[in-house]
């Protein structure tokens, strides 16, 4: 077969749907992540300058102005939704964890200054959000504490007991039964799950038709009478026999873990015979059959939910909680044949391979995703593969063997999947090779960020989506009510959880929780009392803390943008005035115009040149373009190689036609250059004394991908009680392999801090506060082990009298947990900010969640801390406070954010390393939020 005809439609008519939707491109500067959404699950709110500028391109991190709109692991939507907890409302988005946090809620700004920041018409210096943000001109649906819109609730003076519900139904009573296990194996090995458990129900009547089967393991009631039972299948479609055997393993009772697990098993299998589909990584349970359809862009959003049965202070709780999957209508094949409509034939394969591999796809006859990594051109439904057991089969004869799918259309080419590392390790176990996945793209359908790639700018999409996936409280607990009672009144299921002894709770299980007081925010000159909608006002008058005079910088543009460049030198001093930051005149300096080509170069040799003759402060620089290159090549010359602050400012910002817009915008630059001096905004008292606060974050090295980022940020003021300490900051970072899944180098990071706070201070923190970021509960044990022990270490090196009183938490952001408060209309709501919960649905002491955030659409979504170690003693409601307070202190926003903020800069610090400058920076920067 020839180049020309294999794995190409026959045909090359163009003629058909050349639309590919470019013509929905258009407005907007959304990010998404790898798996959907600009997730700010790390990024608690859309920052108002979480880099130097706007318009950044969907693979940058860094510093730029414009709001943190950075990629992380969240699917598009996850737990805040497209738009997340400060754009548009969000609240659950399309099958992920968490997204982006500011929203495509365009220049009105979203609920909290959305994808502007704090300040385009959405907060700082603007007129609230557009939906409920604070100052805005109304509330959002489904509001948050406070109502619609209105004033602000009253500071708090005291902290608050109140009662919330939460997305858990208790299980009335733990099953009493004896509970036996047995390992399945069949002879010839079985592939398909499906047909696995369809051959095993061929002899429920063995079991009484009480038994759980996962595809290996069974759990039954019923004793079988030999350890080692022998039976054989036949399967239906070709009437072969298959042999199976099945040994007992162990007998459990009801107290055992594997009852849990059981017990999860069952109920997910309620889920099935609900109509419902198990589908994606984090293992939700859709209705495909039921989906949401949106032909105006050939996509469909499908509702799910996700449930699991845990222990929770002796008692057994269901948690539920919803998700959302969007789906292409087309399949891989007819997007492969619409781009060969719309290139010429020696684009084909080009095209192909740049949209499609790197992106997600579902196959649509079980369900599973899939990541695609290249296109075998030479392999088609014909070919053959080996099976397990040595045989050779062809793929068009495999589909219809196991699924009784007839392939169409036998020259296109195959998808390949490679084999991830839990793949590799089950295929060493078992002595088989290791093999890539091979799928037929007629059989695949695209799902995550690739869908939205193409309606980024499209604010009409984005509301249509919002209107299917945006939940206020009331909405939401009506959903899982309506969930449960679905599965339980399903003849079924009902008889399954009848002979398991299962049993609900018809409504959600309501605990007891704890209102922080609300904090004071200091400036200078003045203070927020009402800070429970952030403190933007007191942010237009405000003097900050601490300033650094600016006396010596430098700013380069390009030739065709002098006059804006002369336009944001005296804006900058202008607005700069009232902070108590002072700026003069910076030098100016013109490069030589690119034409077409990059400016990279440009930039770089023109700031080495120009730094050689003086020594700036920090150097400015108006960028033509959203280029990445241009802007990794400013960040590494300037954060490696010269120890220099940079800012970095799209020309577009600088808009001579809206001066109100672009003054807003350069006094967040002004701002943020304050910070990257190292310089103060803001503070809030801190009632203790010599306290250090730690946050820990991880990232991946997007160059080396066998590398990660580990940073470490620790504050350095402290020494006196009720005073507004932790706002100066010592940061560090360093590569290490990725297979090492603990931070490395923490001893020595700790020892520099600890010497830097005795520089700073003339004593050691008698307090010391750690927030690690990214662990999930299986590794809890090797975080001990590891990091905390390496803490432990650099304390003994500095004095071996030295021991400070430590607590190291464990924050997590991607937990299901959800809470709400009742009002005087007894309809549910977001509870207010402030709300710490560590009762009812926590595990274990030391474990809480705190709302740290509002939100006014939508449901808001708490943070998890887990206490690994305490030796400072406190009380709980006091390291509840203590985390609130901190959450306080993120400067590139002027509200709480999700987590304390020396946690966030880690992240920030760990991004801009992993994704720009791919070496650690220069110690001359270890003192500064250079990485905003």
């Amino acid at each position: 077969m020839s180049d020309r005809t294999r794995g190409r439609p026959r045909s090359r008519s163009r003629s058909g749907d050349r639309r590919s939707f470019r013509d929905d491109r258009r407005g907007g500067e959304h990010r998404y992540g790898e798996r959907g959404g600009y997730d700010q699950s790390r990024d608690p709110r859309q920052s108002f300058g979480g880099r130097d500028e706007s318009n950044r391109p969907p693979h940058r991190s860094g510093d730029r102005y414009g709001g943190d709109r950075e990629r992380d692991r969240s699917s598009y939507g996850g737990d805040r939704g497209y738009g997340g907890e400060r754009g548009y409302g969000g609240d659950r988005g399309y099958g992920g964890d968490r997204s982006g946090r500011g929203g495509y809620s365009g220049d009105r700004g979203g609920d909290r200054g959305g994808d502007r920041g704090y300040g385009d018409r959405g907060g700082y210096g603007g007129r609230g959000g557009g939906r409920g943000g604070f100052g805005g001109d109304r509330g959002g649906r489904g509001g948050g504490f406070g109502g619609r819109g209105g004033p602000p609730p009253p500071p708090r003076t005291e902290a608050e007991k109140i009662e919330v519900y939460t997305n858990y139904f208790e299980l009335c009573s733990r099953p009493n039964w004896t509970l036996h296990q047995y390992h399945v194996d069949f002879d010839p090995p079985i592939e398909s799950k499906r047909l696995r458990v369809g051959l095993m129900r061929q002899h429920d009547h063995l079991f009484s038709n009480v038994k759980a089967f996962d595809g290996f393991i069974l759990y039954s009631l019923v004793k079988l009478d030999n350890n080692v039972t022998e039976l054989q299948s036949i399967k239906q479609f070709d009437q072969k026999t298959v042999n199976i055997k099945i040994t007992l393993t162990k007998t459990l009772s009801p107290e055992d873990r594997e009852c849990i697990k059981l017990l999860n098993v069952v109920f997910k299998r309620c889920l099935t015979k609900s109509k419902f589909v198990e589908f994606g990584r984090e293992r939700a349970y859709f209705d495909f059959e039921n989906m949401h359809e949106l032909p105006k862009y050939h996509l469909k959003v499908a509702s799910g939910y996700k449930a699991s049965i845990e222990v929770y202070q002796s008692k057994l709780l269901l948690c539920t909680e919803i998700a959302h999957k969007l789906i292409n209508f087309d399949t891989v094949w007819d997007v492969m044949e619409r781009l060969y409509r719309d290139c010429r034939p020696d684009e084909y394969k080009d095209m192909c391979m740049n949209q499609l591999v790197g992106t997600t796809v579902m196959t649509n006859y079980n369900k599973k995703t899939y990541k695609i990594d290249d296109i075998y051109w030479d392999q088609t439904p014909e070919c053959k593969f080996q099976k397990r057991d040595g045989s050779q089969i062809t793929f068009a004869d495999y589909y219809y063997e196991n699924y009784k799918i007839k392939i169409r259309n036998m020259r296109q080419p195959l998808l390949v999947s490679l084999p991830k590392e839990k793949d590799k390790n089950r295929a060493k176990n078992a002595n088989e090779p290791v093999r890539p996945i091979l799928l037929v793209p007629e059989l695949c359908l695209s799902t995550g960020t690739i869908l939205l790639k193409k309606f980024e700018k499209d604010f009409a999409m984005k509301k249509d989506l919002d209107a299917i996936t945006k939940l206020n409280p009331q909405i939401r607990i009506d959903r899982l009510r309506k969930f449960l009672d679905k599965i339980t009144r399903q003849p079924e299921a009902r008889k399954d959880l009848e002979n398991w002894q299962m049993e609900f709770s018809t409504d959600v299980v309501k605990t007891s929780a704890t209102v922080q007081a609300t904090i004071t925010v200091q400036f200078k000159n003045t203070s927020s009392t009402n800070t429970e909608r952030g403190w933007n006002n007191a942010m237009k008058d405000g003097v900050h803390l601490a300033s650094v005079p600016l006396r010596n910088w430098i700013i380069f543009f390009m030739p065709r943008d002098e006059q804006r460049a002369n336009m944001l030198m005296s804006e900058l001093q202008s607005v700069s005035d009232p902070m108590g930051f002072r700026i003069d005149r910076a030098q100016m300096i013109r490069l030589p115009d690119s034409g077409r080509g990059s400016s990279a170069v440009l930039f770089a040799s023109g700031i080495k040149e120009a730094v050689q003759s003086s020594n700036p402060q920090i150097v400015l620089c108006i960028l033509p373009n959203t280029a990445k290159d241009v802007y990794d090549s400013i960040k590494q010359t300037c954060c490696i190689d010269l120890g220099l602050p940079s800012q970095c400012v799209t020309s577009n910002l600088i808009n001579t036609h809206n001066m109100n817009k672009t003054k807003s915008a350069i006094t967040k630059i002004a701002i943020q250059m304050n910070c990257k001096l190292g310089g103060e905004i803001w503070g809030v008292t801190i009632p203790m004394k010599n306290i250090m606060v730690i946050g820990i974050d991880l990232n991946k090295d997007s160059n080396k991908k066998n590398m990660s980022v580990v940073a470490f940020v620790a504050s350095l003021n402290g020494t006196q009680e009720n005073r507004l300490n932790c706002t100066k900051y010592f940061s560090r970072c360093q590569l290490h392999p990725t297979d090492d899944e603990f931070c490395s180098g923490l001893e020595v990071f700790m020892l520099d801090a600890l010497y830097k706070y005795f520089e700073r201070n003339n004593t050691y923190p008698d307090r010391i506060f750690i927030y690690r970021d990214g662990v999930s509960d299986g590794q809890f044990r090797k975080v001990e082990d590891n990091e905390i022990s390496q803490l432990n270490a650099a304390f003994s090196k500095i004095n071996e009298n030295y021991n400070p009183k430590t607590t190291f938490f464990v924050v997590k952001k991607r937990g299901t947990a959800r809470f709400f408060l009742k009002d005087n209309r007894n309809d549910f709501q977001n509870p207010p900010i402030g709300t710490a919960i560590d009762t009812g649905v926590t595990k274990n002491a030391g474990e809480f969640y705190l709302i740290s955030q509002s939100t006014n659409q939508g449901t808001v979504s708490p943070t998890h801390f887990h206490v690994l170690k305490d030796t400072n003693e406190l009380p709980a409601d006091k390291l509840q406070n203590i985390t609130y307070r901190f959450t306080h202190l993120y400067y590139n926003w002027p509200a709480q954010i999700r987590v304390p903020a020396p946690c966030h800069y880690a992240t920030k610090l760990a991004r801009m390393v992993g994704e720009s400058l791919h070496r650690p920076h220069a110690p001359s920067l270890d003192d500064k939020l250079f990485y905003l």
